[in-house]
């Protein structure tokens, strides 16, 4: 009588499918993180910066029309996707009223603004969409954060 060591197929094939379950498990978790990660980082820098924006308006009696790299605005560079038009930071400003809005978009997709101080999720929106919110009409934003792979100048 000859005994066989070692395992079938059969066992080994559930091993496999047993194993490739976790690692499908982990990689969907692992991904659920990583948005939500992404999507605190960019709503941490939308609250830092309307904070700065607000610092800005105290000292000069307004917000901000142009922003600058001295005004400090620090992001989260890795944590930005970008819209259908290849930004992922926009910032539009209106005089009349002394409205701002900064749109940022998260790598997870979703959008989030800063506008007059509070930060905020809300629908994608690109272009003309975006100033519109503060009141401008046919106004694209003039200083955005992101085009393709270089930040403006007033990032940090």
């Amino acid at each position: 009588m000859s005994i066989k060591n070692g395992f079938t197929i059969v066992e080994l094939l559930i091993v496999i499918v047993v194993i490739a379950i976790l690692a499908s498990i982990s990689i969907v978790a692992y991904t659920g993180i990583q948005s939500r990660a992404n999507d605190s980082a960019v709503q941490a820098d939308l609250g830092t910066f309307a904070k700065q924006m607000e610092t800005q308006k105290a000292d000069i009696g307004r917000y901000p029309g142009v922003l600058t790299s001295a005004m400090g605005f620090k992001f989260s560079k890795g944590s930005y996707g970008l819209d259908a038009q290849n930004y992922n930071v926009r910032y539009c400003y209106n005089s009349s009223t002394d409205d701002y809005i900064l749109l940022a978009n998260s790598k997870s997709g979703a959008y989030y603004k800063a506008q007059s101080g509070v930060v905020q999720s809300t629908a994608g929106t690109y272009g003309w969409g975006v100033c519109s919110q503060v009141g401008l009409s046919s106004t694209n934003p003039s200083q955005n954060g992101l085009q393709s792979t270089t930040w403006a100048s007033w990032t940090n």
